[in-house]
């Protein structure tokens, strides 16, 4: 081997100037091939291999962006959800403090259950020549604003939070007698109801009159006598 490659340069020596360019041609050609198979292709796989990272990682970015635009616009959404909700349960907390201070109103008005058979005894005393004759509680009734229709099949029957106290009264003088009682109980500085008046003549002037008042409170027990 070592033979052979003494006898290149005498090789090259025999050879024309223009047989020696041709030569060196052929030589810098195979070099270069041979450099391209080892070197070249290599470095083309490894560029080709970074291209492919760099686009992997160019469609993460781009779902990472994508994403965080996403997730910010939901951000914005619950807080705007969480704001109208806040809003509106403060609207709601509102009505109801308003609400409850109009019903407080109310009932500072209305004569307290433990106080309605002496409001009524009072008020007698007040009027010369009327006798009572009977004065009855009657069972303390739960006021229902929602109560159920026919023709649903279930219902939760809601809470009461208002009471009703009734009694009846029975009363006995003449017409004008029971008319001023009645002015009385009307212009009472408590508020009181009452309903189902029932007038009955026994021995003229004389009547009775049978006279269903109430109260209402947010209070369940019986009234007082």
């Amino acid at each position: 081997m070592n033979h052979k490659l003494q006898l290149i340069p005498s090789y090259l020596n025999a050879l024309s100037l223009r047989e020696r360019v041709m030569a060196l041609l052929v030589i810098i050609t195979i070099i270069y091939v041979i450099f391209d198979g080892l070197v070249f292709k290599k470095l083309d796989l490894q560029y080709q291999q970074l291209q492919t990272q760099q686009q992997d990682f160019t469609d993460q970015q781009q779902l990472l962006s994508t994403e965080l635009v996403e997730n910010a616009e939901k951000i914005a959404i619950n807080k705007r959800s969480s704001d109208e909700l806040k809003q509106e349960i403060s609207k709601a907390q509102l009505k109801l403090d308003e609400t409850e201070a109009q019903l407080d109103s109310v009932f500072d008005k209305l004569v307290p259950p433990t106080k309605i058979t002496e409001l009524l005894r009072n008020l007698l005393l007040k009027t010369n020549g009327l006798k009572l004759v009977s004065l009855n509680n009657e069972p303390v009734k739960k006021i229902i604003l929602n109560e159920k229709k026919d023709n649903e099949e279930e219902s939760i029957e809601p809470e009461s939070l208002l009471y009703e106290h009734a009694t009846i009264i029975k009363l006995t003088g003449n017409y004008q007698q029971l008319y001023q009682y009645l002015l009385a109980l009307e212009q009472s500085d408590w508020g009181l109801f009452w309903d189902k008046m029932h007038y009955t003549v026994t021995d003229y002037p004389q009547a009775e009159i049978s006279l269903r008042v109430h109260t209402i409170s947010t209070n369940e027990y019986w009234i007082g006598l």
